[in-house]
């Protein structure tokens, strides 16, 4: 019986060996496939020696002497030589170790004698149609084989009963008439036609003839005549069957070197082969380059150039499937692959299975032509548009008309595919949008399709977010990320971000904010809020995101179905938010709070509460104990307004001490603290060491005020009291004047805080609270609030200077309480003395008594010049210096608001210096308000009042100092 189909070498073997023998008889052709088989392995088991190609080439001419042509031996020769010199044959030990092999299989035939009839064969043989069969498999679909002919002369038939004729021999016969008719100069069609091939070969190369149209490299493959035959038996992977055992025989090419010239290919081949070429199938006339994926034509066939340029021009078609199937394949062989690389991968997957289906419909055309004209197989005309392939046939003309909307629609599929490559998540989405920008319509159609299947994913990812807050995102695609390890008030600010190279280039930015906003608030709910409470409208919210079409994502209408849906989800999850802070949580209440405490506009609690705690305050830092502390801050508030406060909020106040450091008292550690807990910890937690440090500032300057204002009403009532003491006069009336420049400073300063900044701030806030529609809103306002504030108390970076000269006034305002209380101590008991000694002078007289003794009134005396030598004068020298350094000081504090790039602290320095009491002493002040400083403002180069270039004007000399 034949080979089975199963196994396509064998199958391939056995209809070669019945195509020489031309029998119908299968039990001859199985009688000699068997001979031929074990013939075969006998040669496969002998040594490496016996199966070389000089061994093979030595038995193959002993073979040839011995019988009747051995006149072809140095025809053999010749052409063995040619075939060791060409390159396109690796296998050429194969090549004659089949001949071999055949030839002794058929003598073994003979003597058994075997009936086996061979027919006439001919070298004027019509060209052969080429194998219409699938690329991807070894069996033919459909076929139609013409024999070839010889002429009586050249080989005898073989009948029954008569001479016996080997394939050998009759091979020999035939490669004989071939010369002699390839030598006979009046065959002019026939050389013509053949002359290329048969002039340097014995059998033609089979790619002349288009024998194996579109399989190239592939294994196995029939032919259409006796040189097909041969050729293919030597190329393929061959397969003998011999006692159970396959010895394989590899090799693609012919039999025998390239011709001397270049043979010509039928149009039905170059259709075959572009077919083929168009699924990236190398072929007889194309062949694939490895390296940069595209065709190009065999330099063995002879193609016009106009030829030349429409085939190459189509096989383009080729070189792109091919470019667009290795992205596919690169892209599912990655591990990181994402869902919405995965999505356009799969739409590139079903854009090629549309096209393999043309390629289908181009092939099936291809088949029907070749049923219907077997024997149309003409060479190609020099015209490419005028093929004889038949009248409404496949022609190249049609073909290129067939290829003209593919070849664009995969040129649009392979820009993609490059483009998009090392990309993920919305950088993909990006790069896909980025071509319906294009004039091209094929383009934009294709690219809208495409990122339609790219934005699947991330619309799933988007909806469960802004629905159930939900992030579902594995690969990491979506332009939202979590960090799962934050928790609490920090929540909102540091767990979930936008991931702006993420974010794709059809969503905004400011609509990427609002997508976050929305998920941040339903975790912000659930996890810190703990409200459970299902969100209005959700429901209709979920069924409007499914009925929503994907391509809406990316639609140019930003004010669509869709931007309303996620509009009034962002709405919707924001407004329940700011219920819940402004309900439950009381975060307005607790605001007012923090403006009352903290930011001192609780005004009697905070003047009762320094003049009970100054006493514990004037002691050092480490005498301090927060338990006493918390008892007068109680006493406070029950003695003050503040007790019909809300209990809960009372309940957060409370006082802290900060880090002490050596020296430091308890006015220098003291502060007040509010404790904050739920949801709107959120809001202020982060901002609790802003209001700590405006706390401080604040409190210093109250007590500034405070300390100047207990000066005040001393130096008031001294005014009565000490004028017994007139060397006190100069004294107090130095003390007088400093104290009344240190309280217009503080005053202005505490003014300028307290309502131009602090209060103006504050109204301002609360208007945009009440327009804020999230809590975004919020704390942007809250934020800015702050901000502004810091900046007016002299918090910010800006104002370091500012600050460090205001301490140090404030740091002189407690000298001259120091000075002033000691001053005043001292000149009570001076006083006292001078009442004491005068009430003894009276008492003494109304007794009859002398008033005093000499001794008595030399030590009064005495005491009266020291008080005023020692004490006053040195009390007059620490005022002369707390004095100057004062002004000083302020001099400079004037000259750094000037120079403040803040213009409200610039006019600042015309309150504080409203007499020009400072501008007289120092001319600087008037240097910033000249024409030519501002003009170097508003250049950009600002010079330093007090003394120092900016970098700008390093190599500069300030008018001022000239």
């Amino acid at each position: 019986m034949p080979p089975k189909r199963s196994n396509p070498t064998k199958k391939l073997l056995f209809d070669l060996v019945k195509r020489l023998t031309k029998s119908e008889n299968d039990q001859a052709v199985i009688s000699v496939y068997v001979r031929f088989a074990e013939q075969l392995k006998q040669y496969s088991e002998r040594s490496t020696f016996e199966c070389s190609e000089t061994y093979l080439a030595e038995k193959i001419k002993k073979t040839l002497q011995l019988s009747e042509s051995s006149h072809l031996v140095s025809r053999f020769e010749e052409l063995h030589r040619r075939l060791q010199c060409g390159e396109f044959l690796k296998k050429r030990e194969a090549v004659l170790f089949f001949l071999l092999c055949l030839g002794s299989s058929q003598k073994e035939q003979s003597r058994s004698s075997s009936t086996v009839n061979i027919t006439n064969l001919s070298h004027n043989a019509t060209l052969p149609q080429p194998i219409t069969s699938s690329p991807q498999t070894n069996d033919p679909v459909s076929s139609t084989l013409p024999t070839l002919q010889v002429t009586p002369s050249a080989l005898e038939t073989w009948r029954p009963g008569g001479s016996e004729m080997s394939v050998s021999s009759a091979l020999r016969s035939y490669v004989g008439n071939v010369l002699h008719t390839s030598s006979d100069k009046k065959s002019s069609k026939m050389h013509s036609t053949y002359t290329s091939t048969i002039a340097s070969t014995v059998l033609p190369d089979p790619l002349s003839y288009g024998c194996r149209a579109g399989q190239g490299d592939s294994k196995g493959g029939l032919g259409t005549s006796l040189h097909m035959q041969s050729s293919e038996a030597g190329s393929g992977l061959l397969m003998t069957e011999a006692n159970g055992e396959s010895v394989p025989t590899e090799g693609r090419n012919a039999l025998f070197p390239a011709p001397s010239m270049k043979s010509s290919a039928s149009e039905r081949v170059v259709l075959q082969d572009l077919i083929f070429s168009f699924q990236g199938i190398p072929g007889t006339l194309l062949k694939l380059d490895p390296v940069s994926l595209g065709f190009k034509l065999d330099p063995r066939f002879s193609v016009s150039r106009p030829i030349r340029r429409v085939v190459l021009r189509l096989a383009e078609l080729g070189w792109l499937h091919n470019r667009l199937r290795r992205f596919c394949e690169e892209a599912e062989s990655s591990r990181s692959l994402g869902l919405m690389e995965k999505s356009l991968v799969c739409a590139l997957r079903e854009e090629l299975t549309e096209y393999y289906r043309l390629v289908a419909v181009l092939q099936a055309q291809a088949l029907q032509q070749q049923q219907l004209l077997p024997s149309a197989d003409s060479p190609l005309s020099e015209e490419p548009f005028h093929g004889s392939a038949g009248s409404g046939g496949l022609t190249l003309r049609s073909l290129g008309v067939w290829a003209l909307e593919p070849t664009e629609r995969l040129r649009c599929l392979v820009a993609i595919a490059e483009t998009s490559k090392n990309r993920k998540g919305g950088a993909l989405a990006s790069a896909v949008h980025s071509f319906l920008q294009s004039g091209d319509p094929v383009e934009r159609r294709t690219a809208r399709h495409l990122l339609a299947a790219v934005c699947k994913p991330l619309y799933l990812m988007l909806s469960r977010w802004v629905v159930d807050g939900e992030l579902e995102d594995p690969y990491g695609e979506f332009f939202i990320a979590a960090d799962p390890q934050v928790t609490g008030e920090r929540l909102w600010y540091d767990k979930y971000r936008v991931q702006s190279d993420l974010v794709p280039s059809f969503v905004p930015m400011a609509e990427a904010n609002k997508i976050l906003a929305t998920g941040k608030s339903i975790n912000f709910l659930r996890e810190v809020c703990q409200d459970q409470t299902p969100i209005h409208g959700r429901d209709m919210l979920r069924q409007a995101l499914d009925a929503a079409n994907v391509e809406a994502l990316f639609t140019s209408d930003r004010d669509g179905d869709l931007g309303q849906v996620m509009e009034m989800a962002y709405q919707e999850v924001s407004r329940r938010v700011l219920d819940v802070l402004s309900g439950p949580h009381k975060f307005l209440e607790n605001l007012h709070a923090l403006r009352r405490y903290l930011l001192l506009g609780q005004g009697d609690f905070i003047r009762h509460l320094m003049e009970i705690i100054n006493p514990e305050l004037c002691k050092p830092a480490s005498h301090l104990y927060g338990h006493n502390l918390s008892g007068i801050l109680e006493t406070a508030i029950r003695a003050t307004n503040a007790q019909f406060e809300d209990p809960e909020i009372l309940q957060r106040l409370d006082v802290r001490l900060l880090e002490l450091n050596a020296g430091d008292i308890g006015w220098d550690v003291f502060t007040l603290d509010y404790h904050f807990s739920g949801p709107i910890s959120t809001i202020f937690v982060p901002n609790a060491s802003s209001y700590l440090m405006l706390f401080s500032t604040l409190w210093r300057a109250k007590r500034s005020e405070y300390v100047l204002t207990g000066s005040w009403k001393r130096q008031t009532t001294a005014m009565r009291m000490l004028r017994k003491l007139p060397e006190l006069a100069p004294v107090l009336q130095r003390t007088h004047l400093l104290t009344a420049e240190m309280i217009h400073l503080v005053q202005q300063m505490q003014y300028y805080m307290l309502f131009e900044v602090l209060e103006c701030s504050w109204h301002e806030m609360l208007g945009k609270l009440g327009q804020a529609e999230s809590l975004d809103d919020i704390l942007k306002a809250h934020m800015q609030f702050l901000d502004k504030t810091k900046a007016g108390a002299l918090l910010d970076n800006e104002s370091k200077r500012l600050a460090a000269r205001l301490r140090v006034v404030h740091s002189l305002v407690l000298s001259l309480e120091k000075i002033e209380t000691d001053l005043h101590n001292h000149a009570l008991q001076e006083l006292a003395a001078r009442n004491a000694h005068e009430n003894t002078i009276e008492a003494r007289g109304d007794a009859g008594e002398f008033g005093t003794d000499t001794a008595e009134k030399q030590a009064y005396e005495k005491a009266r010049a020291d008080f005023k030598k020692k004490y006053v004068r040195d009390v007059l020298t620490k005022l002369t210096i707390l004095a100057t350094d004062y002004q000083e000081q302020v001099k400079n504090f004037l000259l750094e608001l000037a120079d403040h790039p803040n213009n409200n602290l610039q006019l600042l320095s015309f309150r504080l210096d409203f007499n020009d009491h400072y501008k007289r002493r120092e001319p600087r002040l008037v240097a910033p308000y000249t024409y030519q400083h501002r003009r170097l403002s508003e250049m950009g180069h600002r010079v330093s009042l007090t003394g120092a270039a900016s970098p700008a004007l390093n190599w500069m000399t300030s008018p001022v100092s000239k």
